[in-house]
Order: structure tokens, then sequence, then C-alpha cells
């Protein structure tokens, strides 16, 4: 099936889209930090009510985000490639087998490490996970029927992008068929359904025990869409009206946070909010990504090297900083209980999983993205 022709040609290599992988991956960083190492972050949430965006430790309180954020890109720049080529046999199944080795190699070889590091950091790995290490390797976490609890709770975004991997030759050929408004629209009707579902299947007093069953493909899918609906988007003309489109996103995105601060507890107990909210949040990260995908000043940050440079090893980056940060917490458990060490905590993560992310990228990740 031919190529399909579309209002916004993106580039070979969009370095501000490269650098928003590295914000997305430090995101995720910044959010485990809070989480492990919480007493510093806790100096911060006193100065203002926490039920407040401009409290200061919000960003680290939706760190999280960076995840839906990936999934936006993926839909973004993977879609791009769909979109662009024809649909043939032999095309799909070079796409998948270049997805299969961008991500499995790269996750084997941080299991391996992970399990040696298992043998001198108690805790790191719990003994029950030894029994499951052949779904761990195949990537069969938190899918049915079994819904098998990841060894490291970072890789439970895998299995979901390796869902979408799966049906996105398949969105490419309907799109050809029926258009991308349709596929868009259809998208958010499959996640809304699928989460109002699972929340009255489930049943349960907290949700966030059935978040493996609420985020997997059905539940995400409509984020993965935005992204790849953004390639039929046009340009805009001016840079004047690029930045409007970006502060107006900004402004979304941020009214977005302080409405799940509103609802506060409740959206874990049932509120349905825990429907709708991810789905508008895709919305509002989609934007900003379109508008941080074409030229302007406002953006350029976006493309300096540094940012490259993480985009580039953003993969790594999040496999890594999770079992790095739990072995320093639990090899120095009581060095982190002041604000101080909590604090340095931090750059000392950093320290170690930059590099480490850094020689994935070039001894596993980047060989393999060669191959056809």
């Amino acid at each position: 099936m031919a190529p399909y022709r579309v209002g916004y040609e993106q580039s070979i290599v969009n370095h501000a889209v490269h650098g928003l992988r590295g914000v997305a991956a430090l995101s995720v960083v910044l959010f485990h930090w809070y989480q492990i190492f919480p007493v510093a972050a806790v100096q911060l949430e006193v100065l203002l009510p926490s039920e407040l965006v401009i409290n200061p430790a919000t960003p680290l309180r939706f760190g999280w985000l960076g995840v839906p954020l990936f999934f936006v890109l993926s839909g973004y720049i993977l879609g791009a490639q769909v979109i662009r080529q024809e649909l043939t046999p032999e095309s799909v199944a070079r796409f998948w087998r270049r997805r299969f080795l961008r991500i499995y190699p790269a996750v084997w070889f941080h299991l391996i490490w992970l399990l040696l590091a298992s043998l001198y950091v108690p805790r790191l790995v719990a003994p029950d996970m030894w029994a499951t290490l052949h779904w761990q390797f195949l990537l069969w976490i938190n899918m049915p029927p079994i819904m098998q609890v990841p060894i490291s709770n970072v890789m439970w975004t895998l299995p979901i992008e390796l869902s979408f991997y799966l049906v996105l030759p398949f969105i490419g050929f309907l799109t050809r068929r029926i258009g991308w408004i349709m596929m868009l629209v259809a998208s958010l009707g499959i996640t809304l359904t699928w989460r109002f579902c699972v929340m009255d299947w489930q049943s349960v007093p907290h949700y966030a025990a059935a978040l493996p069953w609420l985020d997997l493909l059905p539940g995400t899918l409509f984020t993965f869409m935005v992204g790849y609906c953004l390639n039929f988007l046009p340009t805009h003309s001016t840079a004047q009206w690029r930045a409007r489109g970006l502060g107006l996103a900004t402004a979304m995105f941020v009214l977005l946070l302080q409405w799940q601060l509103i609802v506060g507890e409740a959206y874990w107990t049932g509120h349905w909010a825990l429907a709708v909210w991810p789905p508008c949040i895709a919305a509002a990260l989609g934007a900003m990504v379109y508008f941080c995908s074409q030229p302007g000043a406002a953006i350029r940050w976006l493309s300096h090297p540094a940012m490259i440079w993480l985009g580039n090893i953003s993969f790594g980056i999040y496999l890594w900083h999770y079992p790095i940060m739990r072995s320093m917490f639990y090899l120095f458990k009581d060095e982190w209980m002041s604000v101080s060490m909590s604090a340095l905590a931090l750059p000392i993560a950093l320290l170690v999983t930059l590099p480490i992310a850094t020689l994935s990228y070039r001894l596993i990740e980047r060989p393999l993205m060669g191959w056809r």
C-alpha cells in the first residue's frame, strides 16, 4: 500500500523532539527521587498548600508524566515512519524487527546486571521474582492472563509500548481507509470505554491496584494516537503564532494538573476523572510536542547538544535510574535521612546512571539500530 501524503512533513532528524525524550526521562528520574529520597522534597512541599499547582514540589509529584510524554513521542516519531512508507509484508516485518532490536537487547542487558547486583544488594530483587524470570525476559509483565508484576517497576511501560508497535502498521493501514480524524476519535472512544469498564469491573477501594489493567494498550491508545496524528497537522506560519500556541498548550497542561490536585485522593477511589483525566493530559502533552517540534526561539534549548545527548540515552536513563536509586537506598539506608543527603542523592544517582546509560546506548542500542 502506497505511503500516505500528510500536511506536516517531519524533518529527518528533529532535534527539539529528540530533546523532549531527554525531558521525559529526567521527569521520571525526578519522580522516583521524590519517592525514594523524600526528605528534601518534603521541605519544598510545606512552603505552600499541597493542593496548589504552584507548590514547588508539584513538578516532582507529577514527574511520572514523563511516561505519557514518551508515549506521545513514540506515536509521533514511529507514526511518521508508518505513514510515509509503503505498507507491505516485508516493510511491516522490518518495522517489527527493528522495534524488537530497539527494546529487548537493552532490557536483557539491564536484567542480567540487575540480577547480579541483587546478589550484593539486599531487597533489590524480591525472592519470588526469580521464579518469574522467563516472563521478565519476555516482557510479558502486567499482561493478561497472569498480570505478572515487573521485577523493576519502570518496566511496566515496555509491554504497552510493544503492544503499540504491534498494532501500529494496522493503524497506518486503517488511516488510509478512514482518515486520521476518525482514527483519533475512535481511539478516544476505545480509551474512555476501556477505562470506565475496568473501573466498573474491578470495583476496588483504591484504584492504584487496578492500574495494570487501566493502562493496558486500550486504556492508553489515545495517548499514542495523539502523537501519531500530529504528523497530519500543518505548521504555523509565524513564530509568534507558534509561541502563542505553546503558551496556550502549557496553560492547559497546568490547569489539568490543578484539576487533579483539587480532586485529590478521590481520584483513586472511583472518581470519573480517573477515566477522563489521562486522555486530557495526553491532548495537552500532544499540543506541547506539536509546537515544540516546529522552529522557534522559545524551544531552542531543546536542540542543545546536551539535550540531544540526553535524548539519545533516554531509554537507558529510564531503565537504569530506578534500580540504581534503590541500590543506593538499601546499601546506605540510614545516610539519606537528612535534608542535605536526600538532596545529594539526586546528583549521585545521575552521576552513576548517565555513564551506564551512555554505555548501553553506544554498545547495544546504537549498533543494533543499524540492523535491517
